[in-house]
């Protein structure tokens, strides 16, 4: 007990309630490392979750295609068999198919997705997404497009509209040769995804529509599915490669968007040890702190020694001053940064004024894993910094100071 009595007596030096100035600066920076160690980290995992998010929804959660990417002619029965796992909560055709979109003047590229709307609306959110229009499976059968906002924009065309799908490549046959396919298709209904790359190419017909294009009978190129929890698609994908064997390929959406969520993991990554640094420099601080507090208390150290306080004694003071500052100042970063972060999540008060971004604020969500790793890396750092000044206490000898 006498060793944390002793510590907070060098801590607080003269002064009855607050720490010397010198051990003020060591304990603020354990605190602005831990806040904003913790603050940045839940503000990545927020970003990160809301990308994963918009392309889930956008995107569905697996995908699953031939090896060779050949058509998928038994796709009803592979829908069927997918189905009867109870992690699945929806499974829906796909055809996907690069094509040219024109309005008049007006000239695009798109990403067509051929869709069952029925069956598609249980896998992504593209009914919910969609700002101008009503569009239902049967508007969508008689020659409907869904088109993005700003492919929309592009085009100068709205709902009601027409405009004229057309492939790049030469398929119909006619007496003058092989020439495009072409298609003219009524705008049933705009949607903003919240991902402007995706409202810019990415556009919806019907299934039969999309097989004219392909050339296809009754076959599809891929089939999307949506399961109970996104954050163990993953898992489910392996389930399901497992069941329907090597013949066909499952991707969940961190494999087919992988570019951009590991552009993300890496941010955070490199963001967290920019981050460490502060606790590091403070660490330093602190070693330099406890140093020159050693220097200034060699003669109590000295008498501590001739009354019967052993080495090891001497050593757990120091230990005891280390753990106090690192204990205090990483539970103070600690509540500062989940008031902060929980304020956020429920008034959301810090805003992004940024027009045209999807998001309105910043998001913000707090992971276990942050708030327990931080605290315990930060009291670690604390501890070892105390060792070497604690360590150069062993050297102090009792009998020569008391000599002098």
């Amino acid at each position: 007990m006498f060793h944390i009595i002793i510590a907070l007596r060098y801590l607080k030096g003269r002064k009855k309630f607050f720490f010397t100035f010198s051990n003020m600066l060591s304990l603020l920076g354990i605190v602005i490392g831990v806040f904003s160690l913790l603050v940045v980290s839940s503000v990545m995992n927020g970003f990160d979750s809301d990308m994963r998010d918009r392309v889930i929804g956008s995107k569905a959660e697996i995908k699953i295609h031939k090896e060779d990417y050949s058509p998928i002619s038994n796709y009803n029965e592979l829908i069927e068999n997918i189905s009867t796992n109870e992690k699945v909560v929806g499974a829906a055709p796909v055809c996907d198919i690069e094509l040219m979109i024109q309005k008049e003047k007006n000239l695009s590229s798109t990403l067509c997705y051929g869709i069952d709307l029925d069956k598609q609306k249980n896998v992504t959110e593209l009914l919910n997404k969609i700002v101008v229009g009503i569009p239902d499976k049967k508007a969508l059968g008689n020659d409907g497009i869904i088109i993005g906002m700003d492919l929309s924009l592009t085009l100068s065309a709205t709902v009601g509209e027409y405009i004229q799908l057309t492939s790049p490549i030469g398929t119909q046959p006619s007496p003058f040769g092989l020439l495009p396919k072409s298609k003219k298709l009524k705008v049933v209904g705009i949607y903003i995804s919240g991902m402007p790359e995706y409202d810019r190419i990415n556009t919806y017909i019907s299934l039969k529509n999309s097989q004219y294009f392909l050339g296809y009978e009754d076959e599809v190129t891929q089939i999307e599915v949506k399961s109970v929890d996104s954050s163990h698609s993953a898992r489910l994908a392996d389930e399901i490669q497992d069941k329907i064997g090597s013949e066909y390929i499952v991707e969940d959406w961190s494999e087919f968007e992988a570019n951009l969520f590991n552009a993300i993991k890496m941010e955070k990554v490199v963001m967290f040890f920019v981050l460490a640094l502060m606790i590091i420099i403070a660490s330093f601080n602190m070693s330099g702190n406890f140093v020159k507090l050693v220097t200034e208390k060699r003669v109590e150290i000295g008498v501590l020694k001739s009354m019967g306080a052993s080495g090891k004694d001497v050593v757990k003071i120091f230990i005891n001053i280390g753990v106090i500052i690192g204990l205090l100042g990483t539970l103070t970063g600690l509540l500062l940064a989940v008031i902060l972060l929980y304020a956020q999540m429920k008034f959301q008060f810090i805003v992004i004024p940024v027009q045209g971004f999807p998001l309105q604020w910043l998001p913000v969500e707090m992971r276990l894993l942050d708030f327990i790793l931080v605290p315990v890396i930060t009291i670690a750092i604390s501890l070892l910094t105390t060792l070497y000044p604690a360590g150069r206490t062993v050297k102090i000898d009792s009998m020569k100071i008391i000599r002098n």
